[in-house]
């Protein structure tokens, strides 16, 4: 169990600073808000910061109510200014939107993480759903 929960801390550790260095280049709310909560929570999978249950369960809302509003933040026609977004994201704006949803849940179950141990899984897959999300509705 212990060897299991180091390869995944090992594995997240690498994962959360990719998802970090691919807002690098954004300049809107999406780089700034989610952003932020990676980094904070990433910095406690690290072992840069102390674990705290509070601040988890704090900052997994914040990422569960950008998720929700998530759709918003890109009416159609949007694309215009300095923007990372493809168009793909107006052409399937359905599938964008389960994105979304899904990062929603993800961030529903990172909020009850109670222990350290628990917080490398939880946080892996709200980051999969941002790679999902920058795959197909974000340039390069």
């Amino acid at each position: 169990m212990a060897r299991s929960i180091s390869f995944l801390a090992f594995a997240v550790m690498f994962a959360i600073p990719a998802q970090t260095l691919a807002h690098s280049g954004a300049t809107g709310i999406v780089k700034k808000d989610v952003g932020a909560v990676m980094k904070e929570l990433g910095a406690m999978v690290k072992g840069d910061a102390s674990f705290d249950a509070t601040v988890v369960a704090r900052r997994a809302g914040d990422l569960k109510a950008h998720a929700a509003g998530m759709p918003a933040l890109f009416p159609e026609g949007s694309i215009h200014g300095p923007s990372e977004a493809l168009p793909q994201i107006w052409k399937n704006f359905e599938g964008f939107s389960r994105i979304a949803s899904d990062l929603e849940s993800a961030a529903t179950a990172l909020s009850s993480v109670e222990d350290a141990a628990a917080l490398p899984a939880a946080l892996g897959a709200a980051g999969k759903t941002c790679k999902a999300c920058h795959s197909d509705y974000r340039k390069p």
